[in-house]
């Protein structure tokens, strides 16, 4: 009975790992996927997009899921303690597949936005813009499916 619940717990704390970034500090940001980042197969059921469900036009989703495709994830905060808008650059990048799909969603209480660019699937390397407004934190999941 136990083994289930200890199981659980460990998939939950791998997936709630989060990485701060400041964006005064810097303008591109690399993030690599890694086998660490990927989602078991008996997770993947929680990750059903609700990118648009509350309404925030910032989140960004491209792409489509596929049947044979391997799943990362990954929880990156985000830090502006200036008194300006900051921006960057978000490269995003898997060794072994093609990125087909590209979701990022704010957390509760964050309003970074995102956006996409127009060669952003395609290939093992991708890049995305972010901003955040002055004086903010936020929490963004990047989901980003490949083959």
């Amino acid at each position: 009975m136990s083994r289930p619940i200890v199981v659980a717990l460990a998939i939950l704390g791998l997936l709630q790992a989060a990485t701060a970034i400041d964006l005064s500090q810097t303008d591109n940001i690399q993030v690599n996927f890694a086998e660490e980042d990927v989602v078991p197969k008996t997770a993947l059921k929680s990750l059903v997009s609700n990118t648009y469900a509350a309404g925030f036009i910032g989140n960004l989703e491209i792409g489509q899921r596929r049947a044979d495709e391997t799943v990362f994830r990954r929880v990156i905060e985000f830090n502006n303690p200036t008194n300006t808008v900051q921006s960057g650059i978000l490269t995003l990048t898997i060794t072994n597949g093609v990125i087909h799909y590209i979701s990022v969603m704010n957390d509760n209480g964050s309003y970074a936005v995102v956006c996409g660019e127009s060669s952003s699937l395609g290939t093992s390397r991708t890049s995305i813009n972010i901003r955040a407004s002055a004086n903010t934190k936020s929490y963004l999941t990047i989901i980003a499916a490949a083959h």
